[in-house]
C-alpha cells in the first residue's frame, strides 16, 4: 500500500483488496475525504448483496465521509457520488455518460459504474458514510461474465486513476455541501431514458413488474413515472430493465 495527497486528498493505493469499502468501515484515524483506492477486488459488492465483477481495467474507490460535514440528506449521497463520477470523467474527454436509476453510470445503454454508498454505526450514531464506487476503466482482455456481458460496458480511459480518483473525491466534497433542490434538477436532467418508457421491478410490491414512463425523481430521489394507464407512480426501491 502507498499514500499519496493529491490535491488535499489522501489516497490509499492499493494492488489488490477484497474490499475497499470493508477497509473504509474498519480504518482508524480517518479524516473526512479520504479515499481507498485499489486495482482489483476479490470480493466486491453491489446493490442487493450481488457480486461486482472487479478487474485490472477499473478502479475501485471509497470515499469516507465525516457525517457532520454533509449538509444533504444522507439518501441524496447515492445520487450526489454517481454526479461527482460523471462531472470528473467529462472533465477528461468522457462523453455520452447517463444516470441509471439510483446508483450506475451508462454509456451506449451500458453499465460503466456502478456505486454502493454504506454508513458504520455506533452506539446508535451513524459514525461514518462510506462510498463505494467502482468503474470500469477500459475493455476488460478477458471479457466480462457471461452473466453481464451484454450489460457492461467501459469509459474508454486510460489515464491517471489516482488523479480521477482525487478529483472524485473533491466533486463528493462539494456536492455534499449543496442542496436538494441543486443535486435532484442535475440528476433529472442527467437521467437515462428520461421521456421514454421502459419496464421497472418494484422491490416495494413484491418485485411487479410495471411498464411506464420516466418523467425524473422527486425530492427523495423516488422513481417518478407514468403508467400506461396514466397513473403517475413513485418508486422508492427498484430497477429499471
Amino acid at each position: 500500500m502507498t499514500e499519496k495527497d493529491i490535491n488535499d486528498i489522501k489516497i490509499y493505493h492499493y494492488s489488490c483488496v477484497d474490499s475497499t469499502n470493508k477497509l473504509a468501515q474498519n480504518m482508524e484515524n480517518y479524516l473526512h475525504l479520504d479515499t481507498i483506492v485499489s486495482d482489483s477486488q476479490t470480493a466486491g459488492r453491489g446493490r442487493m448483496g450481488r457480486e461486482f465483477f472487479s478487474y485490472n481495467g477499473g478502479l475501485y474507490m471509497s470515499v469516507i465521509l465525516d457525517p457532520s460535514k454533509i449538509k444533504i440528506p444522507l439518501h441524496l449521497c447515492t445520487p450526489s457520488a454517481a454526479l461527482a463520477v460523471k462531472k470528473a470523467l467529462e472533465k477528461r474527454g468522457v462523453e455520452n455518460i447517463y444516470v441509471k436509476w439510483v446508483n450506475d453510470l451508462l454509456i451506449d445503454d451500458k453499465k460503466i459504474c456502478g456505486i454502493l454508498s454504506e454508513s458504520r454505526t455506533v452506539d446508535s450514531k451513524i459514525e461514518r458514510v462510506v462510498i463505494g464506487i467502482g468503474i470500469n476503466l477500459e475493455i476488460n482482455k478477458d471479457g466480462f461474465p457471461d452473466s453481464i456481458a451484454n450489460k457492461a460496458g467501459y469509459a474508454n480511459y486510460n489515464g491517471g486513476k489516482l488523479d480521477l480518483a482525487s478529483d472524485i473525491a473533491q466533486n463528493i466534497g462539494e456536492y455534499i455541501k449543496s442542496n436538494t433542490e441543486a443535486i435532484i434538477e442535475e440528476y433529472t436532467k442527467n437521467m437515462a431514458w428520461l421521456g421514454k418508457e421502459v419496464e421497472v421491478t418494484d422491490y416495494a410490491d413484491s418485485n411487479k413488474k410495471i411498464e411506464g414512463i420516466i418523467i425524473g425523481v422527486n425530492q427523495d430521489c423516488f422513481l417518478k413515472f407514468q403508467t400506461r394507464e396514466g397513473n403517475v407512480r413513485f418508486l422508492s426501491s427498484g430497477e429499471i430493465l
